[in-house]
């Protein structure tokens, strides 16, 4: 049996904790990311109902299909590479993520948040993903693209204004594919 201890007429210059204290410090100093920024311009569009009808410069560049090689869509980039079985798991993320854009496509700054995570994606992938792609498993190179693109457009918008987790995520790089901005073959 455990010695008790009777604190009632204890005094300290801090806090007195029976266990562990956890304490939570949140810095004021922290500047708000660039799609945090853009989230917080996009509710304000939709409080005031601030539509647009064109799309933003930066997004219709990703919406120019763009074929390098001839090999066009996103089905022949799977077969290519040698994923051809993913096709259709990937026709539906990439639906998702086509749903998704179109459905916030009224508003600039949605626009602007796609554009931003497009490009992201697309330099992600082809700055450390696509050199890679000969000398790695196919295991391997969907780890690198989960931790430089999926995990982190999760994260800036994972619970925002509008939602994307996973699924949508990897939809966005399979719709880049299919505008011929990824390659999943050398």
């Amino acid at each position: 049996m455990g010695l008790l201890v009777d604190q009632r007429d204890a005094s300290a210059d801090g806090d007195i904790v029976g266990r562990d204290k956890i304490e939570n410090h949140f810095h004021g100093d922290r500047r708000p990311g660039i799609v945090e920024q853009l989230l917080t311009r996009l509710q304000a569009e939709i409080e005031q109902n601030n539509r647009i009808r064109h799309t933003v410069e930066a997004l219709a560049h990703f919406q120019t299909r763009r074929s390098r090689d001839g090999i066009d869509g996103l089905e022949a980039k799977l077969q290519a590479g040698g994923r051809a079985d993913e096709y259709y798991d990937a026709l539906e993320k990439k639906e998702l993520f086509a749903k998704l854009l179109e459905k916030w496509s009224l508003y600039a700054s949605a626009q602007e948040i796609f554009a931003y995570l497009l490009a992201k994606a697309d330099y992600e992938f082809n700055q450390f993903v696509h050199p890679q792609i000969e000398n790695l498993s196919r295991i391997q190179v969907n780890q690198i693209v989960k931790e430089s693109i999926v995990v982190p457009v999760v994260g800036e918008c994972g619970g925002a204004v509008f939602t994307i987790n996973h699924s949508t995520a990897m939809g966005m790089v399979y719709w880049l594919a299919e505008q011929c901005f990824i390659r999943w073959h050398k």
